[in-house]
């Protein structure tokens, strides 16, 4: 079989990637914007849980429920749907 029957798959959502180095008990990282419930949060390459470990509610900051070590590695995964 050749070619592709039907219409032509389009991506469903784009992603922005942020990656932050954090300085001791640092909590707070402002993003360059998102949509509250798409994104994801890692740490040191461990997904973090929304509500549990982290909130972002206001568009632009994520703020850790624990401070971050010296040294941690944050990598904000920001999502936005495509129509």
């Amino acid at each position: 079989m050749s070619g592709y029957i039907g219409n032509i798959p389009v991506p469903q959502a784009t992603q922005t990637r942020q990656s932050f180095t954090a300085t001791a008990s640092q909590t707070t990282f402002n993003t360059a914007g998102y949509t509250a419930g798409f994104v994801d949060v890692y740490m040191n390459g461990i997904h973090l849980v929304d509500g549990t470990d982290f909130t972002a509610t206001n568009g632009s900051d994520v703020v850790l429920t624990t401070g971050a070590a010296a040294g941690d590695v944050i990598d904000v995964v920001m999502y936005t749907a495509v129509a």
